[in-house]
């Protein structure tokens, strides 16, 4: 199986080189080659794809060490610090790959909106890290109207490794939250939107250029490949360039004949 985080940056790397492509194949504007709706949008799309590499970054980081960091001591503050981290990388994240969906002009924003607010993630970024004091409960991407205010804290004795405690309002009620289960579901979720916005990038940026169609559709197929647990390995260059695409069968416990009492 591919790290989802490995597989998050492939599809933002992907779709970094479509829209590069795009743009410098062409004289026309950025506005006019993306068919974007106004010309500051081009500096929008670049910053949002900054964001999403640059929140990889910062989530990879955590996935490889953690709340309590690469650090030989044991320190609280840094685990305060790598949760309040990694909980506002995810959101800017989410939040980045959400314009990207808008300024592609992808169908329908209000389902990734519900997507992502339905994301565990978020919901411990907003009740830690943002609303801390004043959250109220959410239901898709809309407020639930005469909802409680609540106030939300990490429990410090609950806080290390991939494990979050919290408790609302000062011990009401606690909970602990696999914070590495929450950022895998997290970049699987935003794989599922980049997929989308990639491939309605490509047919609508060349349509008609089937040569074109072609290349990005194969890059498309190559991606959900590996984002399907598969392994795809090039070796050479030029017309000594080899593909080799080994599937990766999930492995199934062996069974025998129960034995008798």
């Amino acid at each position: 199986m591919n790290a989802p985080i490995e597989v998050l940056q492939a599809y933002a790397d992907a779709f970094r080189r479509l829209v590069n492509a795009r743009v410098w194949q062409g004289r026309e504007s950025p506005k006019a080659l993306l068919r974007l709706n106004d010309e500051r949008d081009w500096g929008f799309i670049c910053v949002a794809m900054d964001v999403v590499g640059d929140a990889s970054l910062a989530l990879d980081h955590f996935l490889r060490f953690s709340l309590d960091g690469p650090t030989r001591y044991d320190e609280v503050g840094e685990r305060y610090l790598r949760l309040y981290g990694v909980l506002s990388a995810a959101y800017l994240q989410q939040e980045a790959v959400l314009k990207l969906y808008k300024l592609m002009n992808c169908t329908a924003p209000g389902t990734v909106q519900a997507e992502f607010s339905a994301l565990e993630i978020r919901t411990v970024r907003h009740q830690l890290a943002s609303h801390s004091l004043d959250f109220m409960s959410v239901k898709g991407s809309l407020t639930q109207k005469g909802s409680p205010v609540q106030a939300f804290v990490p429990i410090r004795v609950g806080l290390s490794g991939y494990t979050c405690a919290i408790t609302e309002n000062r011990g009401d009620r606690s909970r602990t939250v696999d914070m590495k289960e929450a950022v895998n579901k997290h970049c699987l979720a935003l794989i599922s939107v980049l997929d989308r916005i990639y491939e309605k990038s490509f047919k609508t940026l060349y349509r008609g250029q089937q040569r074109r169609l072609a290349e990005f559709q194969k890059q498309l197929d190559d991606l959900r490949f590996v984002r399907d647990g598969n392994m795809l390995l090039r070796t050479g260059k030029g017309r000594q360039k080899t593909e080799i695409r080994v599937v990766i069968v999930p492995s199934r416990p062996i069974t025998g004949p129960r034995r008798r009492a």
